[in-house]
């Protein structure tokens, strides 16, 4: 008989832990130019070691010590050098590794590898509504016409998230059976966001009153029965017909005021506000393209030397001296993080322009499938620093801004939709603006194209 019971074991694990700094580094390489300022300035407000280099200063930046710096005698876990900071680097990669073996030990499937692979390919930053419900598609039905009509009615939402082709016209339009694309629209109106899909506003109130459980309440039957003396204010009318008293009415009206009218609201981006490029992509006098990388808006930064003659002295006490050390340390790993991410955003686009030359030459119709995962293999890191260094990152091309990773196709997206997205040519599911203007939003798009 086996024994049963409860009992202790230990086991050991090696691990990275995300420190404070390496958690910076992190959202350092990931945050936009104009967010990175704004970290810059509350990192220079508290320490009052960093100061900003003149555009002009033909000095260094301070981000290694000298051989005689004062500071050498002082612990040396606080001082951090190019070859630390390579070595952090290195440490970054590894814990991006080590966290997927380790999810991989616990039951992690094939099939949690390919979602992962196209979160982290499609959702760099915030992902599209196409993005988004084209994630949800893939694993909606096992049916290929019904997986066909699924993209085929995603791609023929407006930009508020409605769909104004008939579903008729539309499976005679593609070649698909009816019955899937009837299929296909039903499953739709059950995807996030609540109401996406919708034909009308009265199905759209009604596919998110079903997603809350609400599908028999008084507010679903005032839109399912009384929708037209309902919208005429006859509100009398509506509680002779449902045999309803007059504060019941009033209490299914206050549900419906509380539900969205614009199933896509959430992921409408804002075609006026002003963006960065961060690289621009133009060619040379040779005929080649050639990339350059816009610093202007990433202060360069140094430690103010003073502050190293404190320390050669012998008027410092122990708390001061620790003080100022452990200050120099943060600036040196801030300026550090900040060469690296423009070092890696300024591979990320030569690769690009080595990959997508068909398009810098021809425009988006010769967009060519790119994944994360072949880049990641070329730059020599994982997966996730590439997304990170794509992530609300914008390329001025001659065919536009572009974002970065509207050059990259999702993994869980087949090469019919991809040349379809190409031929659209706009691309802004993942970010265009159009060429007149850098750094504004020009003839202002919405989700598919469409002119908002």
């Amino acid at each position: 008989m086996a024994h049963q019971g409860i009992n202790q074991s230990q086991k050991q694990v090696q691990g990275l832990v995300l420190t404070p700094q390496l958690r910076q580094s992190l959202r350092i390489l990931q945050v936009p130019a104009a967010e990175l300022l704004r970290e810059i300035g509350e990192e220079m407000a508290a320490n009052p070691l960093l100061e900003e280099v003149e555009p002009t200063s033909p000095e260094r930046l301070d981000s290694a010590p000298a051989a005689d710096d004062p500071e050498e005698d002082g612990p040396r876990e606080l001082a951090l050098g190019d070859d630390d900071f390579d070595a952090l680097k290195r440490m970054k990669e590894d814990w991006d590794e080590s966290y997927y073996e380790e999810i991989r030990s616990q039951g992690y499937t094939q099939e949690d590898e390919e979602r992962r692979r196209h979160l982290m390919e499609s959702a760099t930053g915030e992902a599209s509504l196409a993005e988004h419900l084209a994630e949800q598609a893939r694993t909606a039905a096992e049916d290929p016409a019904v997986l066909e009509a699924l993209r085929l009615l995603i791609d023929a939402l407006d930009e508020r998230g409605f769909l104004e082709e008939d579903l008729s016209s539309l499976a005679l339009r593609s070649g698909q059976p009816y019955e899937a694309v009837v299929m296909a629209h039903t499953l739709l109106l059950a995807f996030d966001p609540a109401g996406i899909g919708s034909r009308d506003l009265r199905e759209c109130f009604l596919a998110q009153l079903r997603q809350r459980g609400r599908g028999l309440s008084t507010a679903a039957r005032l839109v399912a029965d009384c929708w037209e003396p309902m919208m005429a204010r006859r509100l009398e009318d509506c509680a002779r017909q449902l045999d309803l008293e007059m504060d019941d009415i009033r209490e299914g009206l206050a549900e419906l005021a509380k539900l969205e009218t614009v199933p896509a609201r959430r992921f409408a981006r804002d075609d006026n506000r002003v963006v960065t490029p961060d690289a621009t992509v133009e060619l040379d006098d040779e005929g080649r393209w050639r990339v350059g990388m816009d610093d202007r808006h990433v202060p360069k930064l140094r430690l103010v030397p003073a502050y190293k003659d404190m320390l050669a002295g012998n008027t410092l006490g122990d708390q001061e001296r620790a003080y100022i050390l452990e200050r120099m340390r943060q600036g040196k790993f801030l300026i550090g993080a900040i060469e690296e991410r423009q070092r890696t955003i300024e591979r990320l686009a030569h690769i690009i322009v080595d990959r997508q030359g068909d398009f810098f030459e021809h425009g988006p119709a010769r967009l060519k499938p790119l994944t994360m995962t072949d880049v990641a293999k070329e730059m020599g890191v994982h997966e996730t620093t590439v997304g990170r260094a794509a992530a609300n990152k914008w390329m001025l091309t001659p065919h536009g801004l572009r974002e970065f990773r509207w050059f990259f196709t999702s993994g869980g997206l087949d090469d019919r939709w991809w040349h379809r997205r190409a031929r659209r040519g706009s691309g802004d599911d993942c970010g265009y603006f159009g060429p007149r203007e850098p750094g504004r939003a020009v003839g202002g798009r919405g989700h598919h194209g469409r002119a908002a």
